[in-house]
């Protein structure tokens, strides 16, 4: 590993440290607590319309997985590319006076911008990733709210809910699923 990419990944992973560092015990009993609370909520108020909505978490679940997987791929590969074109400034540096001697600016700007434009196209990569896998996401969250207000329809009529026990379960499952 070079000076550069030592440089390079510090950077980089200097907000993953941070995290690690946090708050993580309060913020995990926190969410465990929003867990439970919300399907405990869920099943109290509406048992029957609990049951649809549990269907709809493993798509979301999967979904998200999935666009975890694929950003983390392309933002490794980014970082890399990154990390590259970092080595090849810092030996530039390191040896600007061999580099200027044999008129090698050209040659290290020219392969400096060759690295660049690789991460700059990973970077789009990661952002059409990013979005489409967003996008994926949100389509099954909101779709899974469609069912749920269609089948709290039905059960309003059929089983005697109330248009409040059916809101109050949607937004228990949904918000106790999200985190």
């Amino acid at each position: 590993m070079t000076t550069g990419q030592i440089v390079s990944r510090m950077s980089g992973d200097t907000v993953l440290v941070q995290d690690a560092i946090g708050e993580k015990v309060g913020k995990f009993l926190q969410l465990v607590a929003t867990f439970i609370g919300g399907f405990v909520v869920a099943f109290v108020k509406g048992w029957l319309l609990s049951l649809v909505m549990l269907a709809c978490i493993p798509p979301v679940v999967i979904a998200g997985g999935a666009v975890a997987k694929v950003l983390s791929t392309i933002s490794s590969k980014g970082q890399e590319s990154y990390s590259d074109a970092a080595n090849v400034v810092e030996q530039t540096i390191g040896s600007i006076k061999t580099v200027a001697s044999f008129n090698g600016e050209k040659q290290a700007i020219g392969e400096y911008n060759k690295l660049i434009n690789k991460a700059y196209k990973t970077t789009v990569k990661e952002g059409l990733a990013n979005g489409f896998g967003m996008g994926s996401v949100f389509f099954i969250f909101f779709s899974s709210y469609g069912l749920a207000i269609w089948y709290g329809g039905k059960l309003i009529l059929t089983k005697g809910y109330t248009g409040g026990e059916v809101i109050s379960i949607l937004f228990a499952i949904m918000t106790g699923a999200m985190f």
